[in-house]
């Protein structure tokens, strides 16, 4: 398989804590792949790590076989761009205005953005549905517009990886929706890698061709969305008891409550009551 991007014993320590501790990916060009996990488990440390937004205390990252420490900044972002959860809201430029960011790494240092350059900048402002958008400060946006904003950013980058933490948080469910399908057409008609960061598993499932499930800062489960939906991945990874069901080919999952504490022998620790 043609490998994009190939990550090698990723750890980073915070302080006395490893929040991500030994972590190895492979992501095969053209796929989506979703990672999931509790809350602090280190998912959000690891994409920043891939990004070369933090350096890793141990381990590689290598994007077609480069170095990404050894690249070049605009060469990389050529590549590469990483849409966080939580952007600058404070930015005092207009929607249009952050979108022709996107364009900067295709620009030479003298050259400004215009001509097919703008026509990038148009394509992602429609279909990010932020055309309407265009001419308002960032600041009289939504959360949701704003989350729309940035997106279009990054896809006016016009990047081979597109990395996201979590870009649905803001949005209401129609959005989330849109947004998920948007990614979609990318991932889908244009070949854009996707490593995304979600925290609903059922839409990993829908939309995701692989999940990885990151817990404790380690790997806790892998494989497509049929392989890892099983009882026993949410109880051991979330903590709770769920049943999974067949939509059409996709498995879905229903929380039915808290999994029992138990101890590592398996049996209920002495002392509680129950």
């Amino acid at each position: 398989m043609n490998e994009t991007l190939i990550a090698e014993e990723l750890a980073c320590r915070f302080g006395n804590v490893d929040v991500v501790d030994g972590i190895s990916l492979k992501a095969v060009k053209g796929e989506w792949l979703g990672i999931v996990g509790p809350n602090g488990s280190g998912k959000s440390t690891m994409l920043r790590m891939l990004a070369r937004l933090i350096v890793p205390d141990r381990g590689s990252v290598r994007l077609d076989g480069d170095d990404v420490r050894r690249m070049n900044t605009k060469s990389l972002a050529r590549r590469m761009t990483m849409l966080a959860q939580a952007n600058d809201p404070g930015l005092d430029i207009t929607v249009r205005e952050l979108v022709r960011r996107g364009r900067h790494p295709h620009l030479k240092w003298y050259e400004e953005c215009r001509g097919t350059h703008e026509e990038v900048v148009d394509w992602a402002l429609a279909a990010t549905k932020t055309d309407l958008l265009q001419h308002r400060k960032l600041g009289q946006l939504s959360g949701g517009e704003r989350q729309r904003a940035w997106l279009a950013m990054s896809m006016a980058q016009t990047p081979e990886l597109l990395l996201l933490d979590e870009p649905t948080t803001y949005l209401d469910i129609a959005h989330q929706l849109e947004l998920m399908e948007l990614i979609r057409n990318l991932n889908k008609e244009r070949g854009v890698t996707v490593l995304m960061v979600i925290h609903d598993l059922n839409q990993a499932a829908r939309y995701c061709d692989r999940i990885m499930a990151v817990k404790d800062g380690r790997i806790a489960a892998q494989g497509t969305p049929a392989e890892v939906f099983r009882p026993a991945f949410f109880r051991d990874v979330f903590g709770v008891e769920a049943k999974v069901y067949d939509d059409g080919g996709v498995p879905v999952f229903m929380p039915s409550g808290i999994a029992a504490l138990r101890t590592s022998e398996g049996e209920r620790p002495s002392g509680i009551a129950w």
